[in-house]
């Protein structure tokens, strides 16, 4: 059962533009990276953790340096977490030796016994123990934040569906995720979401055909509506998870 805080947080969240699974996913990200730079950056534990995964994914470490660079200045945190991961990539390189077959773990274990690797895996080089420290924690609280929406859909709470209509809507990852992991022990939530989801679509189809239409140059006297102007970035959304002002003319440099 959700607790009262959990559904507070989340209807806050679908008052807010994008989907609201991605959301909180994203601010857990940032509450994680935060604890993890300054709270825990030499905490053994949480240490290991960022070692194991060699550092963070992509995205979160252009959010870490951007956390750090907007409070502190100076990136003494990257700079810590940063140099123990070096440390550990040097060791395993030496550990890496052209024409000898590499490995480690489940195929390391197997070699020690003398038994043969399957031939169809072909061992890794480099691979990380763990995921991105990070990405486990806002995927987890992803899950538990989607649990709770189902949850209350589902003892037909009529507030939170309020809510939850005026709202971008859950996008197509969480939805699929949710009508994977949750949609038997909900039914009566999923056969809402997938109503729901189709009006919204069929809405937005709608919308994008008249958008085509009165493109047209036979056509090009009609007068646009609002709703018509903005289908397309609904869409975007509900597939990307995005809220509007995230597509915009910008194109980010490599």
């Amino acid at each position: 059962m959700a607790f009262a805080l959990s559904i507070v947080k989340l209807e806050e969240a679908m008052k807010k533009p994008g989907c609201m699974i991605c959301r909180t996913e994203q601010e857990t990200a940032i509450h994680t990276l935060k604890s993890m730079l300054w709270e825990s950056t030499n905490d053994f534990h949480h240490r290991e953790l960022i070692k194991d995964a060699y550092g963070f994914c992509p995205e979160h470490t252009r959010m870490v340096v951007a956390l750090e660079l907007s409070t502190s200045g100076p990136v003494l945190g990257v700079n810590l977490i940063y140099e123990s991961v070096v440390k550990k990539t040097l060791r395993e390189l030496q550990g890496v030796k052209p024409g000898r077959k590499t490995g480690g773990g489940f195929y390391e274990w197997l070699r020690n016994l003398g038994l043969p690797l399957p031939k169809w895996v072909k061992p890794g080089v480099l691979t990380p123990k763990v995921a991105c420290p990070a990405c486990t924690t806002s995927t987890q609280t992803g899950m538990n934040t989607l649990s709770t929406m189902f949850e209350q859909i589902e003892i037909r709470d009529e507030n939170f569906i309020s809510i939850y209509q005026q709202s971008d809507g859950v996008c197509f990852s969480h939805l699929r995720l949710g009508l994977t992991q949750l949609m038997d022990e909900h039914p009566q939530a999923a056969a809402f979401l997938i109503e729901d989801t189709k009006k919204r679509l069929s809405a937005h189809q709608a919308g994008m055909l008249e958008y085509i239409r009165k493109h047209n140059w036979a056509y090009k006297h009609e007068q646009m509506s609002e709703e018509e102007k903005l289908a397309w970035i609904k869409t975007l959304t509900f597939y990307t998870g995005h809220p509007e002002s995230r597509f915009s003319h910008k194109v980010d440099e490599f």
